[in-house]
Parts: structure tokens; C-alpha cells; sequence
């Protein structure tokens, strides 16, 4: 995206790195901080001219900012809600792919009717011109009108095969649309996004509400508004920031740290489920 181009104050900004898109302000309630920028370091970077995968340290780098302005009920709540994000995404993804199977299946059926409509046609042809033939000959051949009555029945039923099988075949095509749409209405967006190659800064505003959201809508609001510009390799490296962060703030007399994360992220799927009923299949403890 030009970064020059319909530029509109608080919505791009410059950075340390230059200058970057800046997501829309997304309304937070009860952030550790009223205003709040958050820089998703490059997951791509050059040395010389070789490109790198620098994900550990994109991790790291986001894992800091992230530490600094959630809340450890708002850490877990945000990777509860990423998680069901990109199941929803993979989901929808498999659902993308075996309807690409129905078409090309389809489209091999319509292949082989029209095939067998021009050969019933050159039949139908043929048997005209040898009708036409038989009538005009002076002394017909014996048995000719017999065989020609056979063969036009056979061909006539033939036709009539084919034209259900193709009433058939293009009453699926409209199923297929129709599944099509119903499957692009609900596409994310983290499909059709690149790797994350550049920095992006998030930019999070604390809610200003007569009565705050909970936790949960609160998260879900900023992981869905992450759809559009992280790809789904770049969501799973703030999941994994997410949950670096959770890590961090366990309790020092802790000991099973895994454990003790397994049961937050346990309970605030339950809380998650509570209010978004949708989320329910694409929960791990569902």
C-alpha cells in the first residue's frame, strides 16, 4: 500500500523505520495505557542480498511492547481469540479447497457432455442424410426402414439421456455458486495477505464507554481487526507473543508453568464461549 497516498492524520504516522501504515485506532477497554502503539517488527529481512527469516526476533521484539500495555487477562483472552481466528481461517480454507475439487470435478462432467452432445449430433446428422437417402431411392433395401426406426429410437433416447444428465450438471453449477458466495461472504482476509515484510504499527486507543466492554469482546475486537494486514504466518508469530507474555507472568513459585497457562487459557475459553456462542467449534477444549 503507498503510504503517500490518502493520507489522513491518526491514521498514518511516521516511524522509526519510516514511514508505515498505521492500522485504524482500535478501541481497548482497560488497557494498562489510554494510548498505545505497538510496532510488529519485520518478519523478512535483508542482509546484504540475501532475505532472512528473522521470526525470533520479531517475536521478542513484539512480545516487549506487548508486556507493557495488556493486562495478563487480556493476554489470554487475546490468544484465546486469535486462536479461534485462525481456525476459523484454516476451516474456511479446507471449505475453499474441496469446493475448488467440486468445480474442477464439474467442470471435467461438463467437458465430457458437451463431447457427447457433438457425437449424438453427428448421430442425428447421419441418420437424416441415410433417411433422406431411404426415401429417395427406388427400390428400398429390405429390412433398411426396420433398422433405421431402431437406430433413431436408440439415438432418441440417447438425447434424451443426455439432455437430463446436463439439466443435472448445470443445476449443480448453481449449487456451487451459491456455495461459492456463501464461502467469499465469510472469507477473512488473513488468506490474501502477504507475510508480513515491512513493520506495521498497531495503534490501539483505551475505549472511552459510558459502560466498558468485557475482556473478551474487548480482545475480539482488536484480533478481528488484525484480519486484514497480518498474514496467517504473522498471526501465529503474535500468538506466539501472546502466549511468550502469559509465560512471563507467571507466578515465581510456579512450577509448571504449562499447566498453569493450560488452565488460564482453559478458563477463558469458557469465558470467550460464553459470549460468543459461534466460537464454540473452533475451541481446543470444545
Amino acid at each position: 500500500m503507498n503510504a503517500d497516498a490518502d493520507v489522513r492524520p491518526g491514521y498514518w504516522d511516521p516511524t522509526a523505520s519510516g514511514r508505515h501504515v498505521i492500522s485504524r485506532p482500535i478501541a481497548i477497554d482497560g488497557l494498562l495505557a489510554e494510548r498505545a502503539r505497538i510496532e510488529l517488527a519485520p518478519r523478512i529481512v535483508q542482509r546484504g542480498a540475501a532475505f532472512l527469516d528473522d521470526s525470533y526476533n520479531a517475536v521478542d521484539v513484539v512480545a516487549r511492547q506487548l508486556a507493557s500495555v495488556f493486562t495478563l487477562e487480556q493476554l489470554v483472552l487475546a490468544t484465546v481469540a486469535l486462536r479461534v481466528h485462525m481456525r476459523m481461517g484454516r476451516v474456511r480454507m479446507q471449505n475453499k479447497k474441496a469446493l475448488q475439487e467440486k468445480w474442477t470435478a464439474l467442470a471435467h462432467r461438463l467437458m465430457k457432455l458437451r463431447a457427447e452432445e457433438r457425437y449424438i449430433s453427428l448421430r442425428e446428422q447421419r441418420i437424416a442424410e441415410e433417411r433422406a437417402l431411404l426415401a429417395a431411392a427406388e427400390s428400398p433395401r429390405p429390412g433398411g426402414e426396420e433398422l433405421m426406426a431402431i437406430e433413431e429410437i436408440e439415438v432418441s433416447q440417447t438425447r434424451q439421456a443426455w439432455k437430463e444428465e446436463n439439466r443435472l450438471a448445470w443445476e449443480g453449477w448453481a449449487c456451487l455458486e451459491e456455495e461459492e458466495a456463501a464461502l467469499l461472504a465469510g472469507a477473512p482476509q488473513l488468506e490474501q495477505a502477504e507475510d508480513l515484510r515491512q513493520p506495521y504499527v498497531l495503534l490501539l486507543v483505551a475505549a472511552r464507554r459510558s459502560s466498558p466492554r468485557s475482556v473478551a469482546a474487548a480482545m475480539h475486537t482488536l484480533v478481528d481487526a488484525l484480519q486484514e494486514p497480518l498474514s496467517r504466518t504473522d498471526q501465529m508469530l503474535l500468538e506466539i507473543a501472546f502466549r511468550r507474555c502469559i509465560r512471563a507472568a507467571s507466578p515465581e513459585s510456579e512450577r509448571e508453568v504449562e499447566r498453569w497457562e493450560a488452565a488460564l487459557l482453559v478458563a477463558a475459553e469458557r469465558e470467550y464461549a460464553a459470549e460468543f456462542s459461534w466460537a464454540v467449534p473452533y475451541l481446543a477444549s470444545a
